[in-house]
């Protein structure tokens, strides 16, 4: 990588900041009023003392330890906004069975108003920011020029400008941004929480698991072209996974699909590799199809040869994303 900034990318038809898929954030203003906080989160359900009966109780919690009882009194003192009794109570109460439990030594959240305040925490629903264009640690796999992170609509993409390569789209929510951050304070470890949440997410999906429900998922190989990245990825073989129940999906290579399968993993350790905690995007097997052989498409079989230490592992899955044959060479 090169250390004269006016080196870094070459003429591109995006500005620094851009994100390279339309639509996403080049045509919605960045400074437009926004929601900004846990309340007004909750507002758009609800009502803003109902937000901050939920935030007061998640914020006595803390870290550690059961839920809290707040007693009637205690609650209403805590919470920061002026109306009566009454009136108080008439919200607690439409929280109650839903998002608050009641006992006979006063109320505390429910499992369901403490996953709600975490949402509200990190901003998922709340927040909007931007930033970028940022260091991911690589240069583009297919052009050598350095490749750069951009955060817009709560979506990190991880992409090249000069030859409009993707290689990530992470649903990431605004919340994981630490003061200064999105200023570059500290842009390589914010890079690498990121990569290692995206992780999270792919071992679940590796395993057949939905990240988000916890239901099955359904896998299916398909042609480069039939993903809805294609003109901005060149990959002869996708991997679709997909739930079912709630919607979530992955479109990803075949040699990412496979990142954490044991014989993988325990081949590249061997050899010096731990592919667990290499920035995921920095690995050309996972990102690029450069190392995929399809051997046939009906039935589905493909290959993928991974490097370690001057030796090669082939791993060849079907079109179930089984392993058939794990070769050392």
């Amino acid at each position: 990588m090169t250390d004269d900034p006016d080196d870094r990318a070459p003429a591109s038809d995006y500005d620094p900041g851009d994100q390279i898929l339309p639509g996403w954030s080049a045509d919605r203003d960045a400074t437009a009023e926004q929601p900004d906080g846990g309340e007004s989160a909750f507002a758009l359900v609800g009502n803003e003392i109902r937000a901050a009966i939920v935030e007061t109780l998640g914020d006595e919690r803390g870290q550690e330890g059961a839920r809290p009882i707040l007693s009637f009194s205690e609650l209403h003192d805590a919470v920061d906004v002026d109306v009566v009794s009454s009136q108080f109570n008439y919200h607690l109460q439409r929280l109650v069975d839903n998002f608050v439990d009641q006992t006979e030594d006063g109320y505390r959240l429910r499992p369901e108003g403490s996953r709600l305040y975490r949402l509200m925490r990190a901003g998922t629903v709340s927040e909007r920011t931007t930033f970028g264009p940022v260091d991911v640690g690589f240069d583009c796999h297919h052009c050598g020029t350095p490749a750069e992170g951009v955060y817009a609509d709560s979506m990190f993409t991880v992409q090249c400008r000069a030859c409009e390569t993707l290689y990530d789209l992470v649903l990431v929510s605004p919340g994981t941004l630490e003061p200064g951050e999105s200023d570059g304070a500290d842009e390589p470890a914010l890079v690498a929480r990121i990569d290692q949440y995206t992780r999270h997410r792919r071992l679940a999906f590796s395993r057949g698991v939905c990240s988000v429900c916890a239901n099955d998922l359904d896998v299916a190989l398909i042609d480069g072209d039939e993903s809805p990245f294609a003109e901005y990825q060149d990959r002869q073989v996708v991997v679709h996974q997909s739930c079912g129940h709630c919607g979530s999906q992955m479109y990803v290579g075949v040699g990412e699909a496979l990142l954490y399968d044991p014989g993988l993993v325990s081949f590249c350790w061997e050899r010096g590799v731990d592919v667990t905690s290499e920035l995921v995007w920095s690995l050309p097997w996972a990102m690029t199809d450069d190392a995929v052989t399809v051997q046939s498409r009906d039935p589905w079989r493909v290959a993928v040869d991974v490097p370690a230490g001057g030796d090669t592992l082939r791993v060849v899955v079907d079109g179930d994303l089984s392993v058939v044959e794990r070769e050392a060479r």
